[in-house]
């Protein structure tokens, strides 16, 4: 299986997968569903193939996020192992310099513990581990360049979610430092037209993969998230 056919319809945006071992963020504002698609596409994905995943919620405790996964019809695969660090906020939040290294740590552990069988791993999301650093931007650039060139290395396929503070539209091209670090960034967005509101999913960029450009709608189905064309 690929990563484009674990999500309803997403293999009509793509002509050709993810590629492996690339960086991909998952961007948008509240609501648009970041780490429902990135957690289905995950799942879905190990579920069919001979590979494990780690899966790092740094915002909400386990037991809820899969409450929230199961609330959209979205199974959770044995594959894919859920690291809660929800509990270091509240017991480290004084010595959090030192988390971006403690991730590193623990997803490099992660693999050498699972092998060469560790293929993926997400991070939800960037926005909560940037308010636990007390680093300057230029200097949380550099670190995180770091971070990401050795979890390629590493032959992971890295998915980053990062939720936006304004709800930018379809014709907004800005990008933060996060997107000039990225591979691909998968935009989720909300879309407003009158008095109905349509959730979207537009790929901005994604290197070495033929995709298509434009907004398709994004929404939760009884098996999940699907994705189909609409008219915007």
């Amino acid at each position: 299986m690929r990563f484009v056919d674990t999500i309803d319809g997403l293999n009509e945006v793509f002509e050709t997968d993810i590629p492996k071992n690339s960086v991909v963020l998952v961007t948008g504002a509240a609501g648009t569903l970041k780490s429902g698609f990135t957690f289905q596409m995950l799942s879905n994905y190990l579920e069919q193939q001979d590979e494990y995943g780690l899966y790092i919620t740094l915002e909400q405790s386990k037991e809820n996020h899969l409450q929230n996964m199961d609330s959209m019809g979205i199974d959770l695969s044995s594959k894919l192992h859920i690291t809660d660090f929800s509990d270091y906020r509240i017991l480290y939040d004084d010595f959090s310099d030192d988390l971006l290294d403690i991730l590193e740590e623990n997803i490099i552990q992660f693999k050498k513990n699972v092998g060469n069988k560790c293929s993926c791993v997400a991070i939800d999301s960037l926005g909560a581990l940037y308010s636990l650093l007390n680093v300057e931007p230029h200097d949380m650039r550099k670190r995180l360049y770091k971070m990401l060139e050795n979890l390629r290395r590493e032959k992971l396929t890295t998915f980053l979610i990062l939720e936006e503070e304004k709800l930018s539209g379809m014709s907004d091209p800005s990008t933060g430092m996060e997107g000039y670090l990225a591979d691909g960034i998968i935009e989720l967005g909300m879309h407003l037209k009158g008095n109905v509101a349509n959730r979207y999913l537009r790929v901005r960029k994604m290197r070495a993969a033929s995709h298509s450009m434009e907004p398709w709608i994004l929404t939760v189905s009884e098996n999940g998230l699907k994705v189909y064309k609409g008219n915007f």
